[in-house]
């Protein structure tokens, strides 16, 4: 696979005073009105042995279990990273042409138990190995240091829950509580003081929580789909830019997150089928690094939506009303600190209140 990435650092900028942008600008205000560029070929293969085995110990209870052996390589080559003026000319070659190699072996495993009830609901039970494999850094640009291999990441899973039904099916409500014990989580960290992007592992990280998924199907014409989630999230051993980040929150995890839709079909006849789709998903403050920079947390927000539907009687045609984040809420879905070297955070913003109609037709 071959991949080239382009980014730009305020090419809008004057930074030698001559007037107009030239690619003098980047020569002398580096990284400031400079396109960053590198490429590279990748080559990754994984080879696998799994096998799955379901034994049942008794008409209520039932194993379940499995191994898998893997076998990954991977190869980067010809990696190259260059700064460039406005017009693509050279400034500096800033990542020498260079290549990385990786082979890894790997065997995981599951084991579970499922108990079914009397009344047909399941309870359950496991605890499993994962694995993730070595990983290159495509985010390298500034400096040599940036090419790096992370190393495999593992996770310990364990996991109790329960899927049930009640009140003829009419409710279902589906519950689990787990446990994760990560060793060398991989993540990118982006140094603030030269954007210097490199992959790394926390050595050691836990997250436990819970979640629950609740359906209620209240009549033919009205049913509500519910879901929510708990969870605990803490980094037990690492340090990135030279700062330790033990006790630190993981990045991207809030502490608790919530969502619901109604579907309520308002008639159903000659006319077609009016249905009414409104719905809100919530999450609590969390942040974008592991670091956890006071000012680059993002608080908690809510975004309301829905949808107003139409479908002709005959299934030919159809017309949607729809809407997303109808509040307008303002919010991050990334956030990187590049205070210190560069003068600003780099933000990824949330989409803003959107609003539109679609129809279709079947021929």
């Amino acid at each position: 696979m071959f991949n080239e990435t382009a980014f730009e650092i305020g090419k809008d900028i004057d930074s030698d005073g001559v007037p107009g942008i030239t690619a003098n600008d980047c020569a002398v205000g580096l990284p400031f009105a400079c396109l960053f560029r590198n490429r590279f070929d990748q080559l990754k293969k994984s080879y696998a042995i799994y096998s799955d085995v379901k034994y049942e110990l008794s008409d209520a209870v039932t194993m379940r279990g499995g191994l898998r052996y893997t076998h990954d390589t991977g190869v980067q080559s010809g990696f190259r990273s260059d700064a460039l003026g406005v017009d693509d000319s050279l400034i500096v070659n800033l990542i020498p042409l260079s290549s990385l190699r990786y082979s890894q072996d790997n065997l995981s495993g599951k084991i579970g138990f499922d108990y079914k009830l009397a009344d047909g609901n399941l309870l359950y039970a496991s605890v499993s190995r994962g694995y993730r494999a070595p990983s290159f850094n495509a985010q390298a640009f500034f400096d040599p240091s940036e090419l790096s291999i992370a190393k495999p990441e593992q996770v310990t899973s364990y996991e109790v829950g329960a899927k049930t039904q009640f009140a003829d099916r009419k409710i279902t409500l589906n519950v689990a509580g787990f446990y994760y014990d990560y060793r060398n989580q991989q993540f990118i960290n982006v140094d603030p003081t030269s954007a210097a992007q490199t992959l790394l592992n926390i050595p050691k990280s836990r997250i436990y929580g819970g979640e629950a998924e609740l359906t209620i199907r209240a009549s033919d014409r009205l049913t509500i789909h519910s879901g929510m989630g708990v969870l605990a999230t803490k980094i037990q051993r690492g340090s990135v830019s030279g700062v330790n980040v033990a006790g630190n929150r993981l990045s991207n995890a809030p502490t608790f997150t919530f969502n619901a839709t109604v579907d309520l079909t308002v008639f159903d006849g000659d006319m077609g089928k009016l249905s009414l789709h409104p719905d809100i998903a919530y999450q609590s403050s969390q942040f974008f690094e592991v670091l956890n920079v006071p000012r680059l947390r993002q608080s908690s927000y809510a975004l309301v939506g829905g949808h107003i539907d139409w479908e002709s009687a005959d299934g030919r045609f159809n017309a949607s009303i729809w809407g997303k984040n109808l509040t307008d809420k303002f919010y991050f879905t990334s956030r990187v600190d590049l205070l210190a070297g560069f003068g600003f955070d780099y933000n990824h913003i949330g989409n803003p209140r959107m609003y539109g109609v679609t129809v279709g037709a079947k021929f």
